[in-house]
């Protein structure tokens, strides 16, 4: 999280909150992400490092041997601010990562989901699983885990 609100991504932010506030609708942005994770995990909270460990595939088991399942959305400003912001790297650096884990057959990438209300379903269900929503979404059903530094 060392380039968190780096200044192009506090102009971005800027921008995506000004577009939220006049379309009306609830724009994810880093102040409001949220790490949401399926009630059962047994992490009260991640550090920032083992959340990059969690979905670069280097760590795939939680402290009481139970499968992670990471999710994200597919697309949009809220996958593009925990991309750059959370895992320190940009969208086009984080994709061309998981293809190459692909075509080598060393990992999967985290499922994607197209909206924010099917992530949260499948995290409220999954066991292990762990993903991120904006503060506005409706996390009453997923546990919301700080994320703290190292």
């Amino acid at each position: 999280m060392k380039n968190f609100l780096r200044r192009p991504v506090r102009l971005q932010l800027a921008g995506w909150v000004l577009a939220g506030i006049l379309s009306g609708t609830g724009v994810g942005v880093a102040g409001e992400l949220l790490i949401i994770g399926n009630p059962d995990v047994p992490a009260p909270q991640l550090d920032a490092k083992g959340l990059q460990r969690i979905y670069m595939g280097k760590q795939t088991r939680w402290l009481n041997d139970e499968a992670i399942v990471p999710v994200m959305l597919r697309e949009g400003p809220l996958h593009d601010t925990f991309v750059e912001d959370y895992l320190d790297r940009s969208v086009h650096r984080f994709v061309t990562y998981w293809r190459q884990m692909v075509f080598t057959g060393k990992g999967l990438p985290p499922r994607s989901f197209n909206s924010e209300d099917e992530l949260i379903d499948f995290v409220a269900v999954t066991p292990g699983a762990l993903g991120y929503a904006s503060s506005a979404a409706d996390t009453g059903r997923v546990k919301v885990l700080p994320v703290v530094a190292e």
